[in-house]
Order: C-alpha cells, then structure tokens, then sequence
C-alpha cells in the first residue's frame, strides 16, 4: 500500500483511545475562585497544584499564559494548626529538636540558633544568618538581614537557610558560630497547608508575605511578574489557576474508513492489519502524539474489520470497515 492509504488510515483513525502524559502541571486559564478552583482540578486531574521547590516554581511561571501578568492560584491555603518546619520543605523536625528552656514562645514565627540552643524571634529582626551548600556545607554569612531576606539570599547564592536533622548537622554548624551570637536558620512556624495535604513545606513568599493582620486572605496565589512570589488572598477572587497531575478523562475516538481496491480485497488478513497497525503507530511517534496512546481496529459481526462492498457500476470493489 502507498503512502496516501496510511495517511487517508492516520486521519481517519481506528479505535484510539489516549491517556494523559506522566504527572504534570497544567494552566488553566479560566477565572475562578479558590474553592470552585480545587474542584474543578479535583474532578479532572489530581488537585490544584502542589509546589515542592524552585524548580516548580520556574515551571509554572513558563506556562502561564503569555501576557498575562497577575496572580494565579496555587493548592496552599491557611491551616487550622501552625507547625514548626525547615525552609527546604524537609518534614524532620521530630527527629532533632534543641530549644532554649521555655521556648518556642507566642507570637515569634522565625528560629535563631546559638552554640548551644534554638530561640524564637520576630521574623522582622536584623541579624547575621547560616546557610547551607550541597556541595560545601555550612556557610555562616556576616550580612545583617531579616529571616526573609537571609532565605532569599541563601537560595539565590547556596541552596537555602541551613536545617539540623541530628547531632552530627547540629555540632558542624557550632563550629561556625562565633560565641555569644545568634543566627538565622531554617527553622519557622508555618500555618498553611496543601489541598493535597502534602506534607512538604517548601514556600516562596513574596516580601511582606504572609500578613497577619485581618481580611489579608486565607488562600495563595503565584505572581508571574514577581518571579513566581506567592501572595496571600480572598479566597473568593476569581483568578486563573494551576492543576497537577494526569488527565482522568481518556479520549476515545471511533470513526469509519473506506478503501477501494483493483482485485480482491485482502484487508482482514491479520498479518495485513498488523502491519498497518505498526506503520501508523510509527507515523504517531513521528509526530509526537503517540505517547500512551493505543489504537486497534474495531471488528464488527463476524469478528471481521471490513467487510466488501460490490460496485454494480464499476470494476473496482470496496472495502468498508465497520
């Protein structure tokens, strides 16, 4: 067979069914508000988009809409209980803890680390900060910055605030603190939480954010024009939003061919049909559209794909699939 019959085959499909790529984000560029948004990505995907790390991060601001310059919802929306937890998103605190006699104390949310316990503090205080490096360690940094700023500036120039998971992170970063001082680190109070409830609590607050003052908003929308920054809002704004994850409804498309031929027709011989099957499959791949999709004749009664149509008026025969 020529070329044009896979082509005429390739446009007029067979029974081909498509499932969604492996897990990933999707934009949606429909305004709704916060909760109307969760069950719209609950219904057709996994939930609204759960973001774990910079990298994330930069991938939702790449496919936002181009020209689109304002917020869109992300999963993270203000909690019944706030925690402790380390800024790099790592859930191990209850392996190591090491406060002062009588701390954490309300209303502090942001950590400091001495040479021999942790305090709470005002996240707005100016102080010298630690940061870690995946490929040096602990690096202690002689700028004065609020807790914000100094996990700003561990991301941009290290990986991020340091974190203690144990005795052995606890003494090496003593060895940098120079007594009687106090450093910024990983550790602060969080309140919010995915829709997910995924335990992760990696965040990207833009400056100021989160607020603690009334009516500032218990949901939490990204800025594209702000480098992804997270913002608190109302959660009944209506704003694009991101989903996560593969696609639960499967397309499913069935649609008749119709073949002429000059002799007999041979078209359900297996072997045939195989091959035909496999020449399509590679004219997908070719495209960029096989993915985990699957394509197969659908056979009508007598088990057969085509059955002959005789031409009265012609010389030629066709053949019909069902």
């Amino acid at each position: 067979m020529d070329g044009s019959l896979f082509v005429l085959l390739l446009l007029s499909g067979l029974f081909w069914s498509s499932s969604a790529l492996s897990r990933q984000y999707h934009y949606m560029n429909t305004r709704m508000s916060w909760p109307e948004a969760q069950s719209y990505c609950r219904e057709r995907f996994t939930d609204l988009a759960t973001v774990d790390s910079m990298d994330d991060v930069n991938r939702l601001v790449n496919i936002v809409e181009a020209g689109y310059n304002g917020s869109v919802w992300i999963g993270l929306k203000r909690g019944t209980q706030a925690r402790w937890v380390w800024s790099n998103g790592d859930d191990t605190l209850s392996q190591y803890i090491n406060w002062s006699k009588d701390e954490p104390q309300s209303p502090y949310e942001c950590a400091l680390t001495g040479s021999v316990h942790w305090r709470s503090y005002m996240c707005s205080y100016t102080s010298f900060f630690s940061c870690y490096n995946e490929s040096t360690g602990y690096i202690r940094v002689t700028l004065g910055k609020n807790w914000t700023e100094a996990q700003r500036y561990c991301r941009t120039y290290h990986t991020d605030l340091s974190i203690i998971r144990n005795n052995e992170d606890a003494n090496r970063l003593r060895e940098i603190i120079v007594y009687p001082e106090y450093l910024w680190f990983g550790l602060f109070l969080d309140s919010w939480e995915w829709s997910d409830k995924w335990n992760r609590f990696f965040r990207y607050w833009a400056a100021g954010q989160p607020s603690q003052s009334s009516g500032s908003g218990d949901c939490v929308g990204m800025s594209r024009n702000n480098s992804g920054k997270w913002a608190q809002y109302s959660c009944d704004l209506q704003q694009p939003f991101f989903c996560y994850g593969d696609e639960k409804f499967v397309r499913k498309q069935i649609v008749r061919l119709k073949l002429s031929c000059n002799g007999q027709c041979a078209l359900n011989d297996h072997s045939l049909q195989t091959a035909i099957l496999n020449k399509i499959s590679e004219k997908l791949t070719s495209m960029g559209l096989q993915n985990d999709s699957k394509i197969s004749w659908r056979k009508g009664e007598g088990e057969e794909v085509f059955h002959e149509e005789i031409n009265s008026t012609a010389t030629s025969n066709k053949c019909r699939g069902p």
